[in-house]
């Protein structure tokens, strides 16, 4: 669907969040404050779709004044609103963290892996080696699903590890600080069972999807309309599949304006 003939459908939002909607240095959003007002004012869904945990992503909803389904741990698990309450439901695609953990930490011992996890990590650690403040560190550890990694081996280690994990439906995404490992599963994946949620709702969607990191590629190319944000990593991510596809000059939420400054005029919405 392209940007010319969107304007007869829901558009549905998915953004990573750190270096896409958020600054990859001070985790801010604020140069993307006019796009999401717009987006707020015209009831469209913003459906975050990040490597971040629950823990993490319920108070940043709460700062965007948005309540919407939401995509964690690189498309381990959804979550959206329960219709009475204030509980939350929950679809995962994922193994636990633990078994995850017990793979790869035997793949450390049997071949010498040099790698360091959130759990070898105290909160300081992971502070430090992720720019987020304490309070943030305590909610980035409360992982369910996934297990961020420093690789600190060779290249040809690493693609030996990938496939040690492939063999046992194991993934490993490369994001913008982190090698992150989950189960057999990845943005994209979690998109997908969202969007036929959403066809129950609309006649037609426009799936609209920004991201800055491999991580991203899959969520990339399920969309109609694509954003990849400049970053270190992007420049070298092929998107296939949308049938628009924006690169931004300018990285995080400035880019994220700047995309969203051409593609939301062309929606007719409340």
């Amino acid at each position: 669907m392209s940007l010319l003939n969107a304007n007869n459908a829901q558009p549905i939002i998915f953004t990573d969040l750190d270096g896409t909607l958020l600054d990859h240095h001070s985790y801010s959003f604020a140069a993307a404050q006019e796009a999401l007002v717009i987006i707020r004012q015209q009831q469209i869904p913003l459906i975050i779709n990040s490597s971040k945990t629950l823990a993490e992503i319920l108070p940043l909803q709460e700062q965007l004044g948005i309540r919407q389904p939401l995509i964690c741990e690189n498309g381990a698990a959804v979550y959206w609103p329960k219709t009475q309450g204030d509980g939350w439901q929950q679809h995962g695609f994922s193994l636990k963290r633990s078994e995850l953990l017990e793979l790869i930490n035997s793949l450390r011992e049997q071949y010498g892996f040099k790698f360091s996890g959130f759990a070898d990590m105290d909160v300081a650690t992971i502070s430090d080696v992720t720019g987020l403040s304490l309070s943030q560190a305590v909610l980035a550890a409360k992982r369910e699903f996934s297990e961020p990694l420093q690789w600190q081996d060779s290249e040809p280690a690493l693609v030996e590890f990938l496939q040690h994990l492939a063999r046992a439906n194991v993934r490993a995404q490369q994001g913008g600080r982190f090698l992150t490992v989950t189960g057999d599963t990845d943005k994209a994946m979690a998109m997908a069972w969202l969007c036929q949620r959403y066809r129950q709702q609309y006649p037609s969607i426009c799936t609209i999807a920004l991201g800055d990191s491999p991580n991203d590629l899959a969520m990339l190319n399920y969309a109609d309309i694509a954003v990849v944000i400049a970053s270190e990593r992007s420049a070298k991510m092929g998107v296939s599949g949308p049938s628009t596809v924006i690169r931004t000059k300018e990285a995080g939420p400035i880019g994220w304006q700047l995309a969203m400054d051409k593609i939301l005029p062309n929606f007719n919405t409340k």
